[in-house]
């Protein structure tokens, strides 16, 4: 009995011991070390919103060519020696090079895609740094010229990118003569000063609401001049040379131009030359203005048989926009024609401004469109208007 009292007393003093030595353990410090992991992905990276885009020209001294990019209006460029950094209330944020990027043994490619528009084809990446959080996206511009194909390469940390950042800057760059994109579509022609005009369309007129817009337009601008809109649905040229209560009108002299829609048959060629014939009468200035669903081998048919008439084509005006960016469908309505938006109505009546006034619209919009919506989808369209002949303060020359 008293041996198995000892085993017993030497168990129990065993145990005592393995807690306390336990306990000791789990107050001392390690010194072994991991490395960090992080759940993040870019995705879930909360983007600053830009919702205003403006464009820039990009060339090289010697080139014949230009590069269009769009980004964010809250962007600003300064120049560094390889190029130049990009900045967001005065921070950088990226930088812009007239090369490929030098810089990839630093950085891992999440992703990458690439999307062409016409000669200019962009490629997407997602990076990662090394061993950090840091992620970034990159756009590679590549475009040819006489001599060579060029690359410009933007890049911006991934948090000032947005959904519609990311979208114009992979979508919407296009390339362009340096002198002119006169073939583009984007023309002035100035008319005089005319206190009253006449649009003659049909139901394009209508849904553009341009006679509207630009009264407003006219109205901001302190402009002197009524406007007359008239649409008939499925008008043409014809439409109207054929209502001789209305040339009469045009023979008086009641308007001091007339703007004509409605080229959608050979027809229309010889029913042009009854208006133009009309308008001379009165010393009316007659003016072509394809609507954008008009036939475009009639409209130049119409120029050759007329090449003294002007033609202010809100047609190509139209198409060179979403060309460079903007969205079919704020152009066009969603229907069986895809009929004309207000916001192309505003479109037509700037270039019928520019056209009379030889100057941009400076007044901002409030009634029939809001300026803030039109500064939204089209970008500084508004304040640049016309690239027929590109200023030279307007192209950013890279290294």
């Amino acid at each position: 009995m008293k041996k198995l009292w000892i085993i017993l007393t030497v168990l129990t003093l065993l145990l005592c011991s393995c807690e306390r030595g336990t306990g000791t353990e789990s107050t001392t410090p390690t010194t072994e070390t991991t490395e960090p992991t992080y759940e993040i992905s870019y995705e879930d990276i909360e983007r600053r919103p830009s919702t205003i885009f403006k464009t820039s020209y990009y060339g090289f001294l010697g080139d014949n060519a230009l590069l269009n990019i769009a980004y964010p209006i809250e962007w600003s460029f300064s120049e560094v020696d390889e190029g130049f950094d990009v900045l967001r209330d005065g921070e950088i944020i990226g930088y812009l090079l007239g090369a490929p990027a030098d810089d990839m043994s630093a950085w891992t490619v999440l992703e990458s895609e690439t999307y062409s528009r016409g000669d200019v084809r962009v490629t997407k990446y997602v990076d990662q740094r090394n061993g950090t959080e840091k992620f970034r996206y990159r756009f590679a511009y590549s475009y040819p010229t006489e001599t060579q194909r060029r690359t410009v390469t933007l890049t911006a940390a991934c948090a000032e990118i947005d959904g519609a950042s990311e979208q114009k800057l992979f979508t919407s760059a296009f390339a362009l003569d340096k002198v002119t994109s006169e073939t583009k579509g984007l023309f002035t022609y100035y008319l005089g000063d005319p206190s009253s005009i006449l649009i003659l369309g049909n139901s394009f007129v209508g849904t553009s609401n341009i006679g509207n817009v630009l009264r407003e337009m006219l109205s901001r601008g302190g402009k002197p001049c009524d406007v007359t809109a008239i649409s008939r649905g499925y008008a043409r040229v014809g439409t109207y040379t054929g209502d001789e209560a209305l040339m009469d009108i045009i023979r008086s002299g009641a308007y001091e131009a007339v703007f004509i829609c409605g080229l959608y048959g050979m027809d229309e060629v010889k029913n042009l030359g009854i208006l133009k014939e009309a308008c001379e009468e009165s010393f009316t200035e007659l003016i072509i203005f394809p609507a954008h669903n008009e036939n475009a081998t009639v409209i130049e048919a119409a120029k050759a048989e007329h090449p003294e008439l002007v033609c202010l084509d809100w047609k190509a005006e139209i198409n060179t926009l979403i060309e460079g960016g903007v969205d079919l469908w704020d152009m066009c309505i969603d229907d069986q024609h895809k009929h004309s938006t207000p916001l192309a109505g505003y479109v037509g009546a700037h270039m019928i401004y520019r056209s009379i006034y030889d100057e941009l619209p400076t007044a901002p919009m409030q009634s029939t469109l809001k300026q803030s919506d039109i500064d939204r989808i089209l970008g500084d369209y508004a304040y640049v208007g016309d690239s027929q002949s590109i200023p030279e303060d307007l192209i950013t020359y890279l290294n």
